[in-house]
């Protein structure tokens, strides 16, 4: 399906939804005092320095957020990176924290400080995402080149759950932390409560915006992303249903997930983005997601507002490969523009690895 042109787009959209910035994400830094070999947005160590350099500062950061606020974001996501590895932290939270944001952060809860804390307490955001990648110091080397960072993870959730916030508990599965993704489930009720439980994404994509991991060399073969997958939701719904448990359950939900014929809906990239979410880089760069580089306009060259409003002039789509138009499966795909450009380095890509895993999909519902 081709897209339309830019003058066509935007005739259509003022026609049809109109676009909102509810929903923002503010980049802090792309630097991270962890070296995970699967993240998608950590450049090389080199190449800090002139990330120092050009990162928006605290009092830009503050500047945007009254911006944003008053183009109408109220939800806002600070992250990174990790974004407590910044000297400035609890000025440019704080700051932002003023503006009045239903507002949520994430970390890897490794660089806690009874600074941080002290703000923390005083500004409580709303949720805190936390990601945990693995159940001890040695999947902690394997995965992110540093045992001490487990120990000090299992601490800094400890401060963290003194606040009234809400916590939210990720991972991100690879080889190397696969075995341990049970065990994670176990200590997060052992060690920090009951009510404590794991989401995840099931899908690993390759680095994008030129960040150095080489995702190939450690992400699951689609196989055990679908094995995961599958024998996770099995024991949520278990937990739900109890002894009531039958695989129909299971069939509705996914029929449920697949089904977006029922919901057309006109937009830039297929999703939110764009639309009522955004998410602005380290340095500066509107984008409709984090993960969608293709597309950016600097937010200082003008105003945020601005930038919003000329975006879907700029975001112009090829048409989607004759493979994928062809596909049965692609109501059920995983892929989104941004997961083909980080796939194949093409927009309109056929990414073989997605094709692998959503035919798997496939197969589970055929059954």
């Amino acid at each position: 399906m081709e897209c339309p042109n830019a003058d066509h787009m935007t005739h259509l959209l003022k026609k049809e939804p109109s676009r909102i910035p509810i929903n923002g994400t503010f980049e802090l830094t792309i630097r991270c005092n962890l070296h995970c070999k699967m993240c998608m947005f950590r450049h090389d160590d080199s190449e800090n320095t002139d990330i120092v350099h050009r990162e928006l500062t605290a009092d830009q950061w503050i500047k945007l957020a009254n911006e944003v606020s008053r183009a109408g974001t109220f939800s806002l996501l600070l992250t990174g990176g990790e974004p407590m590895l910044r000297s400035d932290f609890c000025e440019l939270y704080e700051g932002i924290y003023k503006q009045g944001f239903i507002l949520t952060l994430y970390t890897n809860a490794t660089l806690v400080t009874p600074r941080i804390m002290e703000t923390l307490r005083r500004y409580p955001p709303h949720r805190i995402g936390i990601t945990i990648y693995g159940a001890s110091s040695e999947t902690y080397e394997r995965v992110c080149a540093d045992a001490s960072s487990f120990d000090r993870m299992r601490e800094g959730v400890k401060q963290l759950r003194s606040l009234p916030s809400i916590l939210d508990f990720r991972t991100t599965v690879i080889n190397d932390n696969y075995a341990d993704v049970d065990a994670i489930e176990t200590m997060l009720r052992t060690e920090f409560g009951e009510s404590c439980r794991l989401t995840q994404a099931r899908m690993v994509n390759r680095s994008v915006r030129g960040a150095c991991a080489d995702v190939d060399a450690c992400r699951l073969e689609p196989e055990d992303n679908v094995r995961l997958a599958l024998r996770r939701s099995i024991n949520i719904i278990k937990s739900y249903v109890g002894d009531r448990y039958d695989e129909k359950y299971l069939a509705i939900r996914l029929a449920d997930n697949s089904d977006a014929e029922k919901h057309p809906r006109l937009t830039l990239f297929g999703c939110d983005a764009g639309m009522d979410s955004y998410a602005i880089s380290w340095d500066g760069k509107l984008l409709g997601c984090q993960m969608m580089g293709a597309f950016a306009l600097d937010v200082l060259d003008g105003s945020f507002t601005s930038a919003w409003k000329r975006f879907p002039g700029i975001v112009k789509l090829p048409p989607l490969n004759e493979t994928c138009q062809a596909c049965e499966s692609l109501g059920i795909c995983n892929c989104c523009w941004a997961s083909r450009l980080a796939e194949t380095g093409d927009l309109g890509g056929c990414p073989e690895y997605v094709c692998r895993d959503t035919a798997i999909v496939r197969a589970l519902l055929n059954k």
